[in-house]
């Protein structure tokens, strides 16, 4: 990890395994497939496979290295132990009965208007408690009360764009705190992302922010090929803005003579008029930081390095990337127990 001479920068080159392109633009078409499978009940709600076919899923997809499947099973768990206690409240006092509904409460996606896919078609993702119903925070500016998503286009060979809110706003004057978009171009393997973040409170110019996320397929695997020029853009980077700092991150990949990936990862800081000198500062910490972490988990055999946390990544990222050619399917039975699924009785 480095710093550069007149810009704070952070940097880290890592080596990982190869994904062949032809696998990623199967994987997308599969996504694709998979969210055409949706199909929603009575109310609206996302129709789910039962629980051995999820059990399955759960197995097929920790052979691939997307899941823990202990980890699966211990939070499936937690959750039906929280919904039992809540059947029997009396003795507990409104701050856990609270804790026990958010414990229980599952991820739930439902379509209210629209058909399906549809442009204009509006959906809200919510957490459901035991009961079947919405959860809603205590202190709605403190917690999630759920996302609104709304179809602008959808073309799986063209362009697909949604936008998103946090919390739904639709029918309501009240501003979304998180807001933006996410649009995916087909043709051009190019994905975008932007959010704006608008915080309540004093100090609003503090509490205000604005980011994009940009990942060009075509021009990883031109960089790859040694096909890009000097001063392209790299493929795949983020942008953020604030009052106080802009900073922008990116990846590069090239080949190594063994044929693996070796990724460049760049995070620059760029403090806005008085801050230019906080900013390298900070970066300074951090590196100090860094470091004082190395030297302190050599001393401590059981204690994380963060040099050890990258090659953890990097040893799970390389475990689903030779998986990579078995995705689409596993892609695909996702989507035939999606269109399979039944109401529960």
């Amino acid at each position: 990890m480095e710093t550069g001479d007149t810009v704070p920068r952070l940097s880290h080159t890592f080596e990982i395994t190869p994904v062949a392109r032809e696998v990623v633009g199967e994987t997308v078409a599969a996504a694709y497939e998979v969210a055409r499978s949706c199909r929603f009940d009575g109310r609206g709600w996302l129709l789910t496979p039962d629980e051995a076919t999820r059990d399955r899923l759960d197995e097929h997809a920790e052979s691939l290295g997307l899941v823990d499947r202990a980890a699966v099973r211990k939070a499936r768990r937690d959750r039906r132990e929280a919904a039992e206690r809540l059947r029997g409240t009396s003795g507990l006092d409104p701050e856990e009965i609270e804790a026990l509904r958010v414990r229980s409460a599952v991820l739930a996606l439902q379509l209210q208007s629209g058909r399906h896919l549809a442009p204009r078609t509006h959906y809200h993702v919510a957490e459901l408690t035991a009961e079947g119903v919405p959860l809603e925070p205590v202190y709605a500016e403190q917690g999630w009360s759920g996302t609104g998503v709304t179809v602008l286009d959808w073309d799986e060979h063209d362009t697909s764009r949604v936008e998103y809110a946090m919390p739904d706003t639709v029918g309501s004057d009240a501003p979304p705190v998180t807001s933006g978009t996410v649009t995916h171009d087909a043709g051009a393997g190019l994905l975008t992302a932007t959010a704006s973040i608008r915080l309540p409170g004093r100090g609003a110019w503090l509490r205000s922010a604005e980011g994009s996320l940009t990942v060009d397929t075509r021009a990883w695997y031109a960089a790859l090929a040694g096909e890009t020029g000097a001063g392209a853009a790299p493929p795949a980077r983020l942008e953020a803005a604030h009052r106080l700092v802009d900073i922008t991150a990116w990846l590069s990949p090239s080949l190594t003579p063994d044929g693996r990936w070796s990724v460049e990862a760049v995070l620059d800081a760029r403090g806005r008029g008085p801050f230019r000198p906080f900013m390298a500062l900070v970066f300074w910490a951090v590196r100090t930081s860094f470091r004082r972490e190395e030297r302190a988990a050599a001393k401590h055999p059981d204690r994380r390095r963060p040099s050890r946390q990258l090659a953890d990544a990097v040893r799970a990222w390389d475990r689903v990337a030779a998986n990579a050619p078995r995705l689409p399917d596993y892609l695909r039975e996702v989507a035939e127990a999606l269109s399979t699924a039944r109401p529960k009785a």
